[in-house]
């Protein structure tokens, strides 16, 4: 991925392209407060940063929507962002591919979002299915990698190219430091592109080999120890006579198949004589039993009758007995033109005053019918009594003659033991079977177990961490090398010593014969800049030279603040010529450090660097794209309000 063009739309309907080379160094020279440190918080905010960190004023303030023109690979993608108003963020975007994509004269709409967007670049950039899962004991959520992460090593602001403490973009940015650490491996090439995979494939096999190693087990444990067991509940079966066995199986296989026979036991018919005799008075018995039981339930029915009759008759009794003895009710046989109540002679017969005597002399004849069929209920009741202590009078008899039956046979008495004790062999038994899970399959088990075994020995080897942390070093020490190298170039202090990338602290170490220095411990911007520098420098060599999936463009930006003074550049316009000459020498080893990688590795890497310096030199005249100087700026006069 490298940068063709960053655009800028504008409220009025105007827009701003900045065109950049790709392969190529890229330099941008002006003045302060012109917009050159923007275009890093621009250029990320495009491509997926989820806070837009563009400075609040003019460019905040004018711009509608900014753009970017990138190309990756051979394919161009255009990438349009609104600019956030009165948020930090806007998650409206505007994305089209092509081999060529002409640039927008407008924006009208969105067709995408932020996260439709970071998985199209990081896709695009061939970034694979990757997962970094912490150690043992941390609580820290798995990360995956992505475009994001890999744009940490695309970018040097201002205040971090000259920091001491910190190397790469927004180090001490909440988590971003455990996450640069996290990733790097996997943009080195540290760890496999298909490791991922082979992680979700080795925990689908141990799963199958749990399941299939526990079910080995309960086979074996079956053939061992619960085999006593089977044989145990066969010796049972032998001694009450279910089974007659010659030589007791010895292989647990042919026991369990004893044992299922068993269960097609039946008891057997008495052999003694006059054992229909006892079927009939056992039968008679359940009959009698069956008899006693409905009576109980018919006496129950009755009982329940005559006591809502009596409530239903009291409750009448009540009521008529109140009537009466206020005198309101008096009996008036069939004389409607009398009052019921008062007695009183009426002039015409009212109808209901009918219905009153009518209902009245209902409820006299239930009352009357109710009494006439009390003692015919009550004798019902006790026929029932009567008849229910008969048949428990019967029931005991055939009881006794049941027990004195038995009593006289012994032989039936102990045929019936028998058959108790037998079912309880074959309940046991049954029980048993149930419970176990016998198969005839235990060599194909084994070989199952067996096989999963050595997948998961091989995959454990090429996903062994040791390997990684070996191969991890053998790539620090060829970006050391390649360090080393660059930093004689610069004429840094302690140059002559090697140098080397701490990805655990995330920062530049000088490895002297007495102790290693980090960046933090080295004195002057000089140092400061140059290690930055080295280490980007080197770091995208290696990228580049082994095909890793991070964008192949580097900004720098202000890298010669640490020489260049800013607060004269009104007067200076960039020009370096009254700097003292060992500062203009380190500022021109600088810029032909950065053409010659850049040159090396053409046209792989692009540099775009933003600066107050505007050098007299052939090499870095050529590479100015704009000069933001007098009425120059990122936001041309026009467009203010």
């Amino acid at each position: 991925m490298q940068i063709l063009n960053v655009v800028l739309y504008s409220r009025k309907g105007k827009n701003r392209i900045i065109s950049f080379r790709a392969g190529q160094v890229n330099l941008i020279t002006g003045g302060s407060g012109t917009g050159k440190s923007a275009l890093i918080d621009i250029i990320e905010y495009c491509l997926g940063r989820n806070n837009c960190n563009v400075p609040e004023g003019v460019i905040k303030d004018n711009v509608q929507w900014f753009a970017l023109r990138i190309i990756i690979g051979n394919e161009q993608v255009f990438i349009a962002r609104e600019n956030p108003i009165n948020q930090n963020t806007s998650s409206n975007i505007y994305i089209e591919t092509g081999d060529t994509v002409e640039i927008p004269s407008q924006i009208i709409t969105h067709n995408s979002n932020v996260d439709s967007l970071v998985e199209f670049l990081t896709q695009k950039m061939g970034i694979s299915e990757n997962l970094h899962t912490p150690p043992k004991g941390q609580t820290r959520e798995p990360l995956e990698a992505n475009i994001k992460h890999a744009l940490f090593f695309c970018f040097q602001q201002q205040d971090e190219i000259a920091s001491k403490r910190i190397l790469f973009h927004r180090q001490t940015d909440g988590f971003i430091m455990q996450s640069i650490r996290d990733t790097l491996p996997y943009f080195l090439g540290a760890i496999q592109e298909d490791r991922l995979q082979l992680e979700r494939e080795l925990t689908y096999i141990k799963r199958k080999y749990k399941k299939a190693k526990r079910e080995l087990n309960d086979i074996e444990n079956i053939v061992g120890e619960t085999a006593i067991k089977a044989t145990s509940l066969l010796s049972e079966a032998e001694k009450v006579g279910i089974v007659e066995l010659d030589t007791p199986p010895l292989e647990i296989q042919k026991v369990i198949e004893e044992l299922k026979e068993i269960l097609m036991w039946s008891p057997e018919d008495p052999a003694f004589p006059e054992a229909e005799k006892l079927s009939e008075y056992q039968e008679e018995l359940k009959q009698t039993q069956q008899n006693y039981n409905d009576k109980i339930e018919q006496l129950k029915a009755a009982q329940t009758f005559i006591s809502e009759a009596n409530e239903y008759q009291n409750e009448l009794d009540h009521q008529r007995l109140r009537l009466e003895s206020i005198g309101l009710y008096k009996v008036v046989e069939d004389d409607f033109t009398k009052c019921p109540l008062c007695s009183h002679r009426l002039e015409d017969s009212i109808p209901t005053i009918r219905e009153i005597n009518s209902s009245l002399r209902r409820i006299s004849s239930n009352l009357e019918t109710t009494s006439k069929n009390r003692p015919r209920l009550k004798e019902y009741v006790d026929g029932l009594q009567r008849e229910k202590e008969n048949l428990y009078e019967e029931m005991k008899q055939k009881k006794k003659q049941i027990d004195g039956y038995y009593e006289e046979n012994k032989a039936a008495l102990e045929h019936r033991d028998l058959n108790v004790r037998r079912a309880r062999v074959v309940g046991r038994i049954s029980l048993w079977l149930e419970s176990v899970n016998m198969s005839d399959n235990t060599e194909k088990l084994r070989e199952e177990v067996e096989k999963y075994a050595e997948n998961i020995k091989s995959l454990e080897e090429q996903l062994n961490l040791e390997d990684v942390e070996e191969k991890l070093n053998s790539i620090l020490n060829r970006i050391g090398y390649k360090m080393t190298k660059l930093v004689e170039k610069l004429k840094l202090e302690h140059s002559h010593f090697p140098v080397r990338l701490d990805i655990k602290n995330l920062t530049t170490v000088v490895d002297t014969n007495q102790i290693p220095i980090p960046l933090y411990r080295m004195g002057s911007g000089e140092n400061w800049v140059g290690y930055h520098l080295i280490a980007h420098l080197a770091l995208h060599s290696y990228f580049i030279e082994n095909s890793r999936p991070v964008p192949h463009f580097l900004i720098l930006d202000q890298p010669t603040q640490v020489y260049y003074p800013r607060d004269e550049d009104t007067s200076l316009q960039g020009s370096i010529d009254s700097l003292k000459d060992e500062d203009r020498e380190a500022v021109k080893r600088m810029f032909d450090l950065i053409f010659e990688v850049v040159k090396e590795l053409h046209p792989r890497l692009q540099v775009i660097i933003t600066d107050h310096a505007d050098i007299a030199d052939e090499d870095f005249q050529s590479a100015v794209v704009e000069k933001w100087r007098d009425d120059n700026a990122l936001i041309p006069n026009n467009w203010l309000t």
